[in-house]
């Protein structure tokens, strides 16, 4: 007879494969869906290509939805001391009205999270079921409320414990199956406001993060969805680790970029010395970059000369560096930017150009209109005040002349680190967004009319029309159409024949004065399909719609979530608080792992760095991923008056070796390592390059000490302390990320004297 486990594991197959069996069935419903499209597409005229395209794109939105049961769509289950019986997945599947599997967001899911011995919340057993595909491989049982337990097996030896034994992989995986009941509070906690979430390494701030973008997505899909979320990183490493979490959740709408690049167009990877963060980050580099943009381009010309009247005319460097200064000068006063300056500074030149002029017979306006319309002085113009974008502007900065603000020692420094380099640092990527901000964008060129033969055009979406319509093309009979409306408001019926215009108009005529508006007269124009038709003159004009000045059209978030947000300077918080204007925000970081020079020294100081307010704070009190030992060894170099963080995970080795020969010492460790864990070496940045050519056992990471913060590893090898605690600042702080990157064993190799904090 099979054992306990055997026919346990048995019987929740049955519910495996009955649940895979009805999402065959949604699949194919799906490919059914699309295949309808199409084939309304090729039936009919406009109206078959715009239902076509809204069912293939929910087709294809109903597919992906399916495709995230990449790591086991069922995990878990519920029997309530009711009787009741819950299967938790990672989507929802009903078969009819009854449900098969309740999506690991909904609120009946809940308790899978939250309900712990001591408040059951009615939960009798919670079983994670681990699968393989479609295959049940094992499970694992929590007893909550052992009174109720009757007939209920109970297996395993806990969930949480048997998942922190998996090892790591390349990529962050979610923990859906896992979570615990405080992060749990914080994957659900409301989105509007702020929401900050604490808590130190290993306590899964950054997968909880994820989660509530998941989170947030089933719970308001029609605010979020389109990429209404965007999630922010330290870095590309790290963005690259955690990218396939979201997509295992069956989310792909959410926008994941790294501060380097929130700039569009700009991807850096590259970070400066602290000594060129700490310039570059400070909020002083705002007026060096306002000083900067009023500068003369360096290929400006350096004089204007014009013949008038038979005079010569000239401007020279200093007439025009005072004309310069005059139009900067108007522009502060009336709030216009560089960029939309031009004719303002060319009103500038003529002013400055018209007191050189000698002969009081001649006229002002003349002499502004006719020079102003030269060919010369429209070249001189576009040359002298070009329209200028914030990578040349930036550029300048390798001149150290050119650096107002800053003291003569720092101004080199910050010039230097431009000279020679091709490409940005992470720390330019503020100032690019800082710059675009206050250049400016120029006036948009008068926008030309839409030609009639690309308004006839038929397209598989239909255009705004802005006034009345009165067509007869697409269907049986007169129809009429309404401003902004893309289907008919009114139908004539078989009562008018379709040749009959005159009638037509005349029963449109009737309509459109139900809606308050005479008509004069007829004109030919295109309905919102682009078929011909009659446009009526009415004795009013329609209203214009006012836009709307305080939509934030021009930024498409949210909800944003800033992962490691305690090292964002004061330039950076600058740039994420332009894209949360209107967003509400998660900010996700631990104190005690601040390594960037200029980073907040508290909470409330970050968030009034942000522009933000009112915040709710929830904190992650244990760890799961590092063991104690481990941990206990980096709390040595934790920053003063931050509190450890105990951690939940037993076991893990430490162990810490002095060598005459540091190079063989990093060598023979990547050999030693095990061959079926995640292994990364972890040095001083500088160190870590010379270490690459070194490494050759394949499926070892060598990682900068400065990209290793938010990853995690089976077994790191962390190398010469010293070094990673002298490179910057906060190194200690940098230390300590390094250290709490294990989550099985730590080897610290060493050959000069350990840090004090880490001496016996």
């Amino acid at each position: 007879m099979p054992d306990a486990r055997t026919q346990e594991i048995a019987a929740e197959q049955q519910v495996v494969d009955r649940v895979y069996d009805r999402l065959e069935g949604m699949r194919a419903q799906a490919d059914a869906l699309a295949a309808e499209g199409h084939r309304r597409a090729a039936a009919s005229s406009v109206t078959g290509l715009v239902e076509r395209d809204a069912m293939v794109h929910r087709a294809a939105a109903q597919l992906r939805a399916l495709d995230a049961e990449a790591e086991g769509l069922v995990f878990g289950r519920l029997d309530f001391d009711d009787g009741e019986t819950y299967h938790i997945g990672r989507l929802g599947v009903r078969d009819d009205l009854e449900p098969l599997l309740v999506d690991w967001r909904a609120p009946a899911a809940a308790p899978f999270y939250r309900a712990t011995s001591g408040e059951p919340l009615g939960v009798v057993r919670r079983r994670v079921i681990i699968c393989r595909g479609r295959e049940v491989i094992d499970l694992d049982d929590d007893m909550l409320s052992p009174d109720y337990v009757g007939d209920l097996r109970v297996l395993g030896e806990g969930a949480l414990l048997a998942a922190l034994r998996r090892s790591r992989g390349p990529h962050m995986r979610d923990i859906v199956t896992t979570i615990q009941r405080e992060q749990d509070r914080a994957i659900r906690a409301p989105a509007r406001g702020v929401t900050l979430i604490t808590g130190g390494p290993g306590t899964g701030k950054t997968q909880v993060a994820l989660h509530r973008a998941a989170y947030l997505l089933y719970t308001d899909r029609g605010r979020f969805t389109d990429g209404r979320i965007l999630v922010v990183g330290p870095s590309t490493v790290f963005t690259n680790y955690i990218s396939r979490v979201l997509p295992l959740l069956g989310e792909d709408s959410v926008h994941l970029r790294a501060i380097g690049e929130l700039v569009e167009g700009v991807t850096a990877t590259r970070r400066g010395s602290a000594e060129v963060a700490q310039i570059k980050g400070s909020d002083r580099m705002r007026d060096v970059l306002i000083e900067l943009i009023w500068q003369t381009p360096p290929t400006a010309p350096d004089r204007l000369r014009l013949v008038y009247a038979g005079q010569v005319l000239t401007l020279g460097a200093d007439d025009l560096s005072a004309a310069r200064r005059r139009v900067r000068a108007r522009c502060e006063a009336i709030g216009r930017k560089p960029n939309a300056a031009r004719t303002l500074a060319a009103a500038v030149l003529l002013d400055a150009s018209w007191t050189m002029v000698d002969g009081t017979h001649l006229d002002r306006d003349l002499f502004a209109e006719e020079v102003g319309e030269r060919g010369e002085f429209r070249r001189f113009l576009q040359a002298w005040w070009p329209v200028l974008t914030p990578t040349k502007v930036l550029s300048w900065l390798t001149d150290a002349a050119r650096v107002v603000g800053l003291d003569a020692s720092a101004a080199e420094t910050l010039a230097a680190s431009y000279r020679g380099r091709t490409d940005w640092s992470v720390d330019d990527v503020p100032l690019l967004d800082e710059l675009a901000e206050l250049l400016g964008e120029p006036p948009a060129a008068p926008k030309a009319p839409e030609p009639e033969w690309r308004l006839r055009e038929l397209t598989t979406g239909t255009r705004r029309v802005e006034t009345f319509v009165l067509s007869c093309g697409l269907r049986d009979g007169w129809e009429l159409y309404a401003p902004g409306h893309p289907t008919p408001i009114a139908l004539a019926g078989p009562a008018i024949d379709n040749d009959a215009v005159a009638a037509a108009q005349r029963w449109a005529e009737a309509v459109i004065l139900r809606e308050g508006h005479r008509v004069v007269s007829w004109t030919d124009g295109f309905g919102p399909h682009g078929e011909e038709g009659y446009v009526p003159v009415l004795a009013e004009p329609l209203p214009v719609e006012e836009p709307d000045d305080d939509s934030p059209a021009d930024d498409p978030y949210l909800h944003l979530i800033l992962d490691e947000a305690q090292d964002l300077s004061p330039m950076e918080c600058r740039m994420i608080a332009r894209r949360a204007e209107y967003a509400s925000m998660t900010v996700v970081g631990d104190l005690g792992q601040a390594t960037h020079p200029l980073a907040a020294g508290s909470w409330p100081q970050l968030l009034t760095r942000l522009g933000k307010r009112e915040v709710r704070t929830l904190e992650l009190h244990t760890g799961y991923r590092v063991p104690q030992v481990i941990a206990d060894y980096a709390t040595r170099v934790l920053a003063p008056g931050i509190a450890p963080t105990p951690s939940y995970r037993p076991g893990g080795t430490l162990s810490v070796r002095q060598v005459d020969d540091l190079p063989a010492a990093v060598q023979q460790a990547v050999r030693q390592a095990p061959r079926d864990a995640t292994v990364a070496v972890i040095a001083a940045d500088d160190a870590a390059e010379e270490l690459v050519p070194l490494i050759d056992v394949t499926d070892v990471a060598v990682v900068p000490a400065s990209l290793v913060k938010g990853l995690e590893y089976d077994h790191v090898i962390v190398v010469e302390p010293a070094d990673i605690v002298a490179a910057e600042p906060r190194g200690h702080n940098r230390l300590y990320v390094a250290l709490t990157r294990a989550v099985a064993g730590l080897l610290v190799l060493h050959q000069k004297t350990l840090p004090a904090a880490l001496r016996d």
